[in-house]
C-alpha cells in the first residue's frame, strides 16, 4: 500500500510559523505533508493521529531548533522517525533553524541550513530538499 503522505514535519509549538512556510513551500511542489495541524482535528486522540501519520509517511523532516531540543513531543518522534529512516530505510531530513548540536545519528546525514544567517540561500536548499522528497523511493536507475 503506497504512503498516505510524502513527508512527515516534526517541530516544536513555538517553531509554528517557520514550519507553515516550508509545509506551504512543499504543497506547493506538489507533495503531501504530514504537520499536525493538517492531520489533527479537534478531538482526535493526538498520539494515536500522530503514530498513523509518522507510520504512512514515506520521509521524514525533523525542524532542529532550541526549542525542539528542549521538546518531549519532537523527542518521542525523533526516536520513531529514526527507527524507519534506518529500519525501513526511509529518508530523514534534519532541518536547521537555529545554532544547536544535532544528536549523533541526526549528524551523521547532510544537513538543511534553514538558519538565519544562511537566509541568502534558503531557497536553493528549499529545491535541494525538494528534490531528495521527489527522488526518494524512486527506483534506482539502470545500468548504462
Amino acid at each position: 500500500m503506497p504512503d498516505a503522505y510524502d513527508v512527515f514535519l516534526s517541530y516544536a509549538r513555538p517553531d509554528r510559523d517557520r514550519v507553515a512556510a516550508l509545509a506551504d513551500r512543499l504543497l506547493a511542489e506538489g507533495l503531501t505533508v504530514a504537520w499536525d495541524e493538517a492531520f489533527i482535528q479537534t478531538g482526535d486522540l493526538i498520539v494515536v493521529k500522530i503514530d498513523e501519520a509518522i507510520r504512512n509517511s514515506a520521509n521524514s523532516i525533523l525542524v532542529f531548533s532550541t526549542a525542539s531540543i528542549g521538546s518531549a513531543w519532537v523527542e518521542n518522534e525523533y526516536a520513531a522517525l529514526m527507527k524507519l529512516a534506518i529500519e525501513r530505510r526511509r529518508r530523514f531530513i534534519p532541518v536547521l533553524t537555529e545554532d544547536v548540536s544535532l544528536p549523533p545519528l541526526a549528524e551523521a546525514r547532510s544537513y538543511a541550513d534553514l538558519r538565519e544567517s544562511n537566509r541568502p540561500n534558503w531557497d536553493r536548499v528549499l529545491q535541494k530538499i525538494i528534490r531528495a522528497l521527489q527522488s526518494a523511493g524512486a527506483p534506482p536507475p539502470s545500468p548504462a
